[in-house]
């Protein structure tokens, strides 16, 4: 019986394999692409104007509008300067975030009424989480209302891929043995007490500590500064921890102004990003 079943085995090798059928692969997901601009320090030195390039380019086909602050020299002093404003980058649109610069800041009621929310919030679209903050307030330190919402808002992220922070003042600059020492050559704003610098803050005392859980959970955390120009328009840097840093500006009538342009693929969770010129766009 034992030889039998021994001269058995090939034949039933071979039936065994021409019979099995291979599980195809699960084919790759199609992608499904949304863009994103990140644009900053558009004002020049007059009001309502902004740089030229800017006010020529239609913004109409990226899917969101992130905004970094200074838009106009004195964005909210008047409603012909928010009306100008507001048709060049749509604030009133729920796709445009705007994060609160110095210049900015006349009427934050006026703010509210063109873009119907309040100078900081959070927002989430396409399996991504913002937060929006107002680096003015406090003077660079994020405390009271606006850390009571970023705790509230880390706290339910389990459906996010990225955590995105939008502001304006480079506060991560402060308080890092590398990066602090790069504020002059980086940020309009230097280091210091005025309304206008990066002021000493609590951005890795308190803030941090919250974003490297995150990003132990698996979020990708990108913190996005917009308080850049006149020294240098693109600035990126990753931490230690894989946390993003980056920050893009413009200084008026410059030819290589650069914007930063997002590229997500909604399916397979990836956001990549390039500077742009702006008269690429």
């Amino acid at each position: 019986m034992n030889r039998i079943l021994f001269r058995s085995l090939p034949f039933l090798l071979v039936l065994f394999f021409s019979c099995r059928k291979d599980t195809p692969p699960e084919p790759p997901i199609s992608p499904e692409i949304r863009t994103y601009l990140h644009l900053s320090h558009t004002r020049t030195n007059t009001n309502p104007s902004m740089d030229s390039l800017v006010e020529e380019t239609d913004f109409s086909s990226y899917d969101m509008l992130w905004l970094g602050g200074d838009l106009a020299y004195l964005t909210s002093e008047d409603d012909a300067t928010m009306t100008h404003v507001d048709l060049i980058l749509d604030l009133g649109n729920p796709n445009t975030l705007w994060a609160l610069g110095n210049h900015d800041y006349s009427d934050l009621d006026r703010v509210e009424q063109f873009t119907n929310r309040a100078a900081f919030y959070t927002h989430h679209q396409n399996g991504i989480t913002f937060l929006v903050l107002d680096t003015q307030d406090s003077l660079s330190n994020i405390v009271g209302a606006q850390k009571a919402l970023l705790e509230s808002v880390l706290d339910t992220l389990q459906e996010s891929s990225h955590l995105i922070i939008l502001h304006h003042k480079l506060i991560w600059m402060y308080g890092d043995s590398y990066l602090e020492p790069q504020i002059p050559s980086v940020s309009n704003g230097g280091l210091g007490s005025c309304f206008y610098c990066i002021n000493p803050n609590n951005f890795y005392t308190e803030i941090y500590p919250q974003l490297l859980e995150v990003k132990q959970e698996g979020i990708e955390v990108i913190c996005i500064g917009g308080d850049i120009g006149f020294q240098t328009n693109a600035f990126e840097y990753i931490t230690p921890d894989g946390i993003h840093f980056l920050a893009s500006g413009i200084e008026d009538g410059l030819e290589d102004n650069q914007a930063l342009l997002f590229s997500h693929d909604i399916n397979n969770k990836t956001l990549t990003w390039e500077y742009r010129l702006i008269s690429d766009l």
